[in-house]
């Protein structure tokens, strides 16, 4: 039999076709081949099963929920979601939604909850979606705000009626409230994420927010100052967004309870910046105050660089070689020569264009006369320093 007849006899015997023989000398190797070509055969007659159905986009859990009281709110902050559980691209969310729920918190303090205990009993208190979820996105991070829920428990009943001849018990106080909260997503198409990690405070009476806030921009930074809160303060917490930002986001800067300025050096000349400051009475989970008032600096360089200094002439024969200590800017691009002839010439600029080395050799001199010379530094934006020591020398 050949290659040929065999393979649609091992195929017709599989898928259930009938099977023609013809005669033919038997092939030694006929038993190898017809394995081959059965478990090909099985692959290609096999029914397709119904077709699978479309991936969901689900968010993944959000990880990195935080809650904040900040005066009579809480914020609530986390990480626009962008991906799936398995790790795939998202394409965005259609909404937010609050969870939270209400437990006694003994001493103050919040126990932890995990999500078995969370979930049976959480209520959804807020979703946001549309221009709201537009409106809380800042970048990569979404702001939710929400009203201070209650701080206290109801305080119970007397148990009895005291017996007669006795006061009566004193009504228990009113128990501290922790407040629980969790964050679940929502895809374009409405798949909704597992619960977020969750977090929980105790509200308190805030402390009062600082006033007289200031930011005075300075060549070396933006200094922000203000004026210290009275009171049990645990320290201040310094907010800065840019100019075209909508929310802060969190803290650039936490300063100590005794401080009351900050100078922020990571300001960059060119961008506008909105600096408050709020008051900390407790720093995790942080209950700190409302914001009294914002400041907004438009940074422009209009700072000239230190001078450079230590400047030394070294007079030869037909040249003046000097060489002085750069300026400590940043920004610096370049040194400008001044040279006068004699105690009572007019100081005059030698380098038409500013020189970016710590050095300058001039050979418009004449010898036997005296030189007088002084170097100034020009940053980027054309700010020019004043002029560093002077030195004297005689060209031989």
């Amino acid at each position: 039999m050949s290659s040929r007849l065999r393979q649609d006899a091992v195929g017709a015997a599989l898928c259930g076709r009938p099977v023609s023989r013809r005669a033919g000398r038997p092939h030694r190797g006929a038993p190898t081949f017809l394995i081959l070509a059965a478990f090909v055969s099985l692959l290609g007659c096999g029914k397709q099963g119904p077709p699978l159905p479309p991936l969901r986009n689900v968010p993944a859990p959000v990880k990195d929920l935080t809650v904040v009281q900040q005066g009579p709110q809480l914020l609530l902050s986390f990480t626009y979601p962008t991906v799936t559980p398995a790790g795939t691209a998202l394409g965005g969310i259609s909404a937010a939604e609050i969870w939270s729920v209400g437990r006694p918190a003994p001493g103050g303090k919040a126990t932890p909850l995990d999500v078995k205990e969370f979930g049976p009993v959480a209520k959804p208190v807020q979703k946001i979606a549309g221009a709201d979820l537009t409106s809380a996105t800042s970048g990569s991070r979404v702001d939710i705000s929400l009203p201070l829920p209650p701080t206290t428990t109801t305080a119970p009943a007397p148990a009895a009626t005291p017996a007669p001849g006795t006061s009566p018990a004193a009504p228990a106080e009113p128990a501290p409230l922790a407040a629980y909260f969790a964050v679940r997503t929502f895809g374009k198409e409405g798949d909704r994420s597992d619960f977020s990690n969750i977090v929980s405070v105790v509200p308190k009476t805030p402390p009062a927010a600082p006033q007289q806030v200031t930011a005075t921009a300075r060549g070396d930074g933006i200094l922000v100052e203000w004026t210290p809160v009275a009171g049990t303060v645990v320290g201040y917490n310094i907010y800065r967004r840019g100019s075209t930002e909508r929310a802060n986001a969190r803290p650039v800067h936490t300063a100590g309870p005794t401080e009351k300025s900050w100078l922020d050096t990571t300001a960059r000349f060119g961008n506008g910046y909105i600096y408050s400051v709020t008051a900390l009475s407790q720093i995790q989970p942080a209950i700190e105050s409302s914001i009294a008032s914002e400041r907004e600096v438009r940074y422009v360089d209009r700072f000239p660089p230190p001078a450079p200094t230590e400047l030394v002439a070294l007079a030869e024969a037909g040249r003046v070689r000097l060489v002085w200590r750069p300026s400590e800017a940043e920004d610096v691009a370049g040194y400008i020569v001044y040279r006068r002839v004699d105690e009572t010439g007019r100081f005059e600029r030698v380098t038409p264009q500013p020189v970016v080395a710590a050095e300058y050799v001039d050979t418009a001199v004449a010898a036997g006369k005296t030189y007088v010379y002084r170097v100034t530094a020009v940053d980027q934006a054309g700010n020019e320093s004043g002029p560093g020591n002077e030195v004297r020398t005689e060209v031989p």
